[in-house]
């Protein structure tokens, strides 16, 4: 069975096939107008990813969306985004695997598992966000804090049961918009989140633009100290909103306490935490936490659904098989 695992996020969009090879780009849909001269045979339209991207950097008078904010479905292009990464990845699928925010309420998962049926006629899963990465580790039991670029969740699950939850409308935009209005004003110029996220994480990655008939220029270092300020602040709401959630549980459950999302990658995040939850356990995150919700939804598809012509599918199945025998013990 063909079953693709799908994390539509604020900012990046990303989509597997296979569990294991995951496509990455920009959730951001463009719709330009007509050219009056055109150097590569393009007279505007609908455009995905890097190029829209590319397009809001530089051009003008065209639409552009960010089909989800705050975890929610605000445009309908974000069907757009899905069908880019689908048609990129050269695959029919039969099944669709994807994810909301802990708290997203019964209509918008509804919504939005109607609306994907809809257009590519196969069965969708939604699942909570975070415990995708928590199924791409082999976990069922465990605590999980996903940082992603529009909202911060909170899951706490037993045996794949969920416990408790909670959903943060803050996520690594709300430290980007500290950060921006320090450039703004400083250098007088406004960035965008993905060009922050490459100066952050690449020394050799400058923003530039033309103000006032002058090159401006913004380096690492020289926004790094007031970064890891606004860092510390933020991380630290998301320590204390976490350790109100875990009050009264049983320990049993943080023997895996998992960080994952973009927002565990910036400088320092992932340091700030383990200190911060130094006092409740150690904090672990997935291999590559930005990929890892999309894969674990292709896995988790795979266990639902009961598909057994990949390797992938087959672990699943075993998986499955051996929790009716513990429950069956019990």
């Amino acid at each position: 069975m063909a079953i693709v695992g799908l994390d539509i996020g604020t900012n990046y969009t990303k989509v597997t096939a296979d569990g294991r090879n995951v496509l990455l780009y920009p959730s951001i849909v463009a719709f330009g107008e007509e050219k009056d001269w055109s150097l590569k045979g393009e007279t505007g339209g609908l455009h995905v990813g890097d190029r829209a991207l590319a397009l809001l950097k530089a051009v003008e008078g065209i639409e552009v969306y960010r089909p989800i904010q705050d975890g929610r479905v605000v445009h309908t292009s974000f069907i757009e985004l899905a069908k880019y990464g689908i048609r990129r990845l050269s695959v029919e699928p039969e099944a669709i695997a994807t994810g909301l925010p802990v708290k997203s309420s019964k209509k918008e998962r509804e919504e939005l598992r109607s609306q994907l049926e809809k257009e590519f006629k196969v069965r969708v899963l939604v699942f909570p966000e975070p415990v995708g990465t928590l199924a791409s580790m082999g976990l069922d039991t465990s605590v999980c804090v996903d940082i992603g670029f529009g909202t911060t969740d909170i899951l706490i699950l037993s045996e794949m049961e969920y416990i408790r939850g909670d959903t943060m409308l803050s996520g690594v935009d709300k430290l980007y918009e500290s950060l921006e209005v320090l450039i703004r004003d400083k250098a007088g110029i406004t960035v965008l989140p993905e060009e922050l996220t490459k100066l952050l994480l690449n020394e050799d990655y400058t923003i530039g633009r033309v103000r006032s008939g002058k090159k401006i220029v913004i380096r690492r270092e020289e926004v790094l100290a007031e970064y890891e300020r606004l860092m510390k602040s933020w991380a630290e709401k998301i320590v204390n909103r976490t350790k109100n959630m875990l009050e009264g549980l049983s320990t049993t459950l943080l023997n895996n306490f998992i960080v994952t999302g973009g927002g565990v990658l910036l400088p320092g995040v992932f340091e700030t935490l383990k200190e911060g939850f130094s006092d409740i356990g150690e904090i672990k995150k997935p291999e590559d936490p930005i990929a890892s919700n999309a894969i674990g939804y292709h896995i988790l598809a795979k266990t639902f659904l009961g598909a057994k012509d990949t390797p992938d599918g087959e672990r699943a199945e075993e998986v499955r098989d051996e929790k009716r025998e513990k429950k069956r013990k019990a």
